[in-house]
């Protein structure tokens, strides 16, 4: 399963429309608390994680939520996504 995890409904529905039409199962969250209830749930095979949630744009929620992730799931990759790059 590919968790993907953004406040942006519209990055969560394109993400996971063409996932799924590629054969994979997609699960989607809009943020660091819904993302820690699955991650404590299930092992997912990749994760897709934005790195803003509020209106700061500095990264500091997605690198904190990534430290969480790694506690959990060590051997889970994660890619880093964001629009303010």
């Amino acid at each position: 399963m590919i968790l993907i995890i953004d406040d942006d409904s519209a990055v969560r529905s394109s993400l996971s429309f063409m996932l799924k039409r590629a054969g994979y199962e997609v699960q989607t969250v809009p943020g660091p608390r819904e993302a820690m209830e699955v991650v404590r749930s299930v092992a997912p095979d990749l994760i897709l994680m934005d790195m803003n949630f509020t209106l700061s744009t500095t990264g500091e929620e997605g690198l904190t939520l990534l430290k969480q992730v790694k506690i959990f799931r060590p051997e889970t990759p994660v890619i880093l996504m964001t629009a303010w790059g």
